[in-house]
């Protein structure tokens, strides 16, 4: 008996049969009814989807055997693994390099061999798709042909499985990447919540003394200048904070308090804080209202926040040297109200601006003009508010320079989350 000699790259040969995870396995269907078909095809009482391991061969699927494996040793298939193609042996008796292999000399008395080799997609030879008999024998030119295209039909249930473990890795994979960044993002909102409660306070105390200050007329003009600039200022860091703890808690649904109110008062009362803001600044603003059904159902809270996060934005980005913000509301047709903030800053490209109300604008996005810079919590915040009250808001160029946000609002929002 002669042992089949190693083949050339082992190492790489026994790394691809262990990836495919198939060695010591249950039986499946996908392979026995290919065994069952070669045998019956061939006329054998035997075959076998054999692959060789390191020091055995091992039966995927046998047909006509009880053994489930063999030692590699006296194994017929590791001698057919060296050969590209279909491997026969016609009589064993007559074959030194079998003649005396105890598996002819005794059970199962192997007198015919023929094994098509079962590749891996790198082109390493695993195993085979194998046919025995008791009896010395040939295979029809059409058995040979059925027997190798079963071997590409065993291949193929081989590569599924390999394929199949690799989409569960990748599977495992991305749910501990997403497990990691649920854990980061969680421990971040509850970062940013405990920064944001420990600004409240002292926000609120720098906002009253400022209101404090400049409520003396008695004190020179300058310095209640300065005190209504720092309120001001205060204002609109609460704004701030308050938009970045509702960004961070963006997955959750936003929770409205509705009631019905004056539209056009509440933009007269922004209007008139907002003026304010303006004084002492060549910066000039406007405000004008066209709305013939006034009365509306919302969060008038968060409405107010919205829009003054809008004019913050259009404030920051107006120059110092003089510019014009303008608050417009229309009503475009019945049942809806307009609101439009324009100002006279930078322009958006049009490819960024659905971004514009990301909380962060990804990194592939054009940052001409004030794209990036743009991107804000508040204007996050903006979008949240208006699509929670059934509206939509978007960006538009004021020519002949600048940029628009727009957003509306139906009157009676069909659905409204009720806090």
């Amino acid at each position: 008996m002669k042992t089949a000699p190693v083949p050339r790259h082992e190492p790489a040969r026994l790394a691809a049969l262990a990836a495919h995870a198939v060695l010591d396995t249950a039986p499946e269907e996908a392979f026995d009814g290919l065994t069952r078909l070669a045998a019956r095809l061939c006329g054998t009482p035997i075959a076998l989807v054999s692959l060789v391991d390191e020091a055995r061969q091992w039966f995927k699927s046998r047909v006509g055997l009880e053994e489930p494996e063999t030692t590699r040793e006296v194994s017929f298939c590791a001698h057919a693994i060296l050969h590209e193609e279909l491997f026969v042996v016609p009589d064993t008796h007559l074959d030194e390099r079998f003649h005396d292999n105890p598996l002819v000399t005794g059970e199962p008395r192997v007198r015919f061999y023929a094994g098509t080799p079962l590749k891996s997609v790198s082109g390493h030879r695993l195993g085979t798709l194998c046919v025995l008999d008791h009896v010395p024998r040939a295979l029809t030119a059409e058995q040979a042909q059925a027997l190798q295209m079963l071997g590409r039909q065993v291949e193929a249930q081989l590569q599924l499985r390999l394929r199949g473990r690799e989409l569960e890795r990748r599977e495992a994979e991305s749910r501990a990447q997403r497990e990691a960044l649920a854990r980061l993002k969680r421990q971040k909102d509850g970062l940013l919540q405990l920064v944001v409660k420990d600004l409240q306070l002292p926000l609120s105390s720098i906002h009253s003394h400022a209101a404090l200050v400049q409520s003396r007329v008695y004190l020179p003009e300058d310095v209640r200048g300065a005190a209504r600039e720092i309120r001001e200022g205060t204002e609109s860091v609460q704004r701030l904070v308050a938009n970045l703890l509702e960004a961070s808690q963006e997955d959750a649904p936003l929770v409205t308090r509705v009631s019905e109110f004056d539209v056009t008062t509440l933009l007269a009362e922004v209007a008139r804080d907002f003026s304010l803001r303006t004084q002492g600044t060549q910066r000039q603003f406007s405000h004008e209202a066209r709305v013939t059904e006034p009365m509306i159902t919302a969060d008038r809270d968060m409405l107010r926040r919205a829009v003054d996060s809008l004019l913050d934005n259009s404030f920051r980005f107006t120059a110092l040297s003089g510019g014009q913000v303008t608050l417009e509301a229309s009503q475009p047709e019945p049942g809806l109200v307009e609101v439009r903030v324009r100002d006279e800053g930078p322009c958006i490209p049009a490819a960024a601006r659905p971004c514009v109300f990301d909380s962060q604008v990804p990194e592939s996005v054009p940052t001409l003009g004030r794209t990036r810079a743009h991107s804000s919590p508040g204007l996050a915040f903006c979008r949240r508010v208006v699509e929670a009250h059934g509206g939509w808001i978007w960006v538009e160029d004021n020519l002949p320079r600048g940029t628009t946000f727009c957003l509306r609002l139906p009157l009676r929002p069909r659905t409204v989350a009720a806090g």
